[in-house]
């Protein structure tokens, strides 16, 4: 049954559903669990750092992969030669504990380990009341969390028409089995200098190297992920590779702090230079830049050329004039482009979760009460025969 027809009680309440493995519904899925600025991007290659490093900044890798029978016990998931490190304090992991739950899981293990990532006032929360349980615990309190599973659920649109996300733990033969394959997700997630392998199935998160620079800190997951993908076209087995990355709302945003940092700059140097500029540049916006934003721009380091044009035209106030109001003119295209991103965003939130359920109840009772809806279902069956 499609998550459609459920209620909203029954998406919170009732068992944890399938979920499609498109880059699209994952992205959804952030957005409504509360993680702000994130996209998921579908990796076609890691072994080619170029390609790779074009996603820009990346919070997190996703990897997802079709259980086969000799994969299907967890420890087949490891080498034999790896070792538990002793639980790390820094690290945010939560168990899996129940079946279908893998990515929302993945999501929240990457979400509430990246610093750079904004998170909503109930992940917040959540993660202060479950930092100092154990990893079995917040796996629970994932799994009870009414609003986690409801959002989850209102995600699995038409689960008979793609490819299914189950969990694994159903055994050979199961009836739930037929017409569904077994896929499992891991995350691999930058954490103070380390790189650690959250994997909901084991018992404690894996450490799979070091990075210095954060920004390309994925270098330390290459061997492992694609020693695994090696070893899976071996086998023929499916996988999928997700990106965490800056959606494009994020994108504009940083864009904006930095046009407003060189805006700053440009009308320090204006006053400097004339005390009546602003008299013939009246076209200007009400927004500001926070001293922490300021230390971000100078942090990415995005504008350097832009400040080094400046700078060569330190007394020249037409060009000076010119280049603020570029960046003005800059900015009020964004502030617009981020709102229609803001706004359809909205829209796919309510489509996805509105409650179609009263609705096509009392259409179907309708249908049977003018006596056109065993017409209706004879004509179907008929047309899916003819299909075949």
């Amino acid at each position: 049954m499609s998550s459609l027809i459920l209620s909203h009680k029954e998406r919170a309440e009732g068992p944890w559903v399938k979920l499609q493995s498109e880059p699209s519904l994952f992205t959804t899925l952030m957005y409504d669990l509360g993680v702000k600025g994130a996209r998921a991007t579908e990796v076609f290659v890691l072994d080619q750092q170029d390609n790779f490093d074009d996603l820009g900044e990346i919070y997190g890798l996703v990897f997802l992969f079709k259980m086969t029978d000799a994969l299907n016990d967890t420890k087949g998931l490891y080498n034999e030669d790896e070792s538990l490190e002793d639980y790390p304090p820094n690290v945010y992991f939560a168990n899996q504990v129940v079946e279908n739950a893998c990515a929302t899981l993945a999501v929240l293990n990457i979400a509430l380990n990246c610093r750079h990532l904004e998170i909503g006032k109930e992940l917040r929360e959540f993660k202060e009341f479950s930092w100092d349980l154990p990893p079995a615990a917040r796996g629970s309190s994932i799994a009870n969390h009414p609003t986690f599973r409801q959002i989850h659920n209102s995600m699995a649109r038409h689960p008979e028409d793609s490819l299914i996300v189950e969990e694994i733990g159903k055994k050979k033969g199961d009836p739930d089995e037929e017409g569904g394959e077994v896929y499992h997700y891991i995350a691999y997630v930058p954490i103070d200098g380390e790189v650690w392998q959250l994997d909901g199935l084991y018992p404690r998160p894996i450490k799979i190297g070091n990075y210095e620079d954060e920004k390309i800190w994925y270098d330390a997951a290459r061997g492992v992920i694609n020693e695994r993908i090696d070893r899976f076209h071996a086998e023929q087995v499916e996988y999928v590779l997700l990106a965490i990355t800056k959606d494009q709302i994020s994108i504009h945003q940083d864009r904006v702090k930095d046009c407003l940092y060189i805006k700053k700059f440009a009308e320090r140097r204006l006053d400097e230079l004339s005390k009546t500029w602003r008299e013939t540049n009246i076209d200007d916006i009400e927004t500001t830049l926070t001293e922490d934003d300021e230390l971000k721009v100078l942090d990415r380091a995005n504008i350097d050329i832009e400040i080094e044009n400046l700078t060569m035209n330190f007394d020249d106030i037409e060009k000076i004039e010119q280049i603020r109001a570029k960046v003005v003119n800059e900015i009020k295209f964004l502030l617009e482009a981020i709102d229609r991103e803001i706004k359809l965003k909205e829209v796919e939130k309510e489509r996805r979760t509105f409650d179609y359920g009263p609705f096509i109840r009392e259409f179907i009772s309708i249908l049977h009460e003018r006596g056109e809806l065993k017409e209706l279902l004879a004509n179907a069956d008929y047309m899916e025969e003819g299909d075949e």
